[in-house]
């Protein structure tokens, strides 16, 4: 039940465990150099397996996606080439201001992906898992408005470190530095 007594919203319940697993997206996921178990942190060597997987999986998702998906990108530190990530892909999904989160609920939960929770204070998006054994994630999907700042953030950001090399490396210096160093 939620804060009004009420039965919450199927797609707001948060799961661990998906409905299905599709087999397109297991496949093109597997031997990408992908996957951490939850509550760990390491980073990996980049890998160019991370963008193969990213171009498959978004073919994947073309397939079946939503009108209200407007559109698709790959974000985070495993869409920077020679940049040390964790093993997840990070995935924005554009939608639209009218997006119903019910069906964007149905299309994510048939493909294997969890839900995870939705934006509050500490995250600024819609938040979907895909975990090929429970603990293990190799995707997170973003859900957020398509051309918000928020996704502006995500792509600029991306885009500046693909585009200096410099700063890249200094990003990923402090990346490995213990977070109490970071403050």
């Amino acid at each position: 039940m939620d804060s009004r007594g009420s039965e919450p919203e199927v797609w707001r319940v948060r799961s661990d465990t998906p409905q299905r697993f599709d087999p397109a997206l297991v496949a093109c996921l597997n031997g990408a150099d992908l996957g951490l178990r939850r509550e760990q942190v390491y980073l990996a060597p980049a890998s160019p397996r991370w963008a193969t997987a990213y171009h498959q999986l978004e073919q994947i998702l073309n397939q079946t996606r939503p009108k209200a998906v407007r559109a698709l990108a790959h974000i985070g530190s495993t869409a920077v080439p020679g940049l040390a990530a964790k093993p997840i892909l990070d995935l924005a999904i554009g939608l639209a201001p009218t997006a119903d989160r019910a069906t964007l609920h149905h299309w994510l939960s048939h493909l294997g992906f969890i839900y995870r929770g939705e934006h509050d204070s500490t995250r600024p998006d819609l938040m979907y898992a895909f975990e090929r054994d429970p603990g293990i994630r190799l995707v997170n999907a973003h859900l957020i408005d398509y051309g918000a700042s928020q996704w502006q953030h995500y792509l600029n950001f991306r885009n500046y470190l693909r585009n200096h090399p410099a700063d890249r490396d200094a990003y990923a210096a402090t990346q490995r530095m213990p977070r109490k160093s970071r403050r």
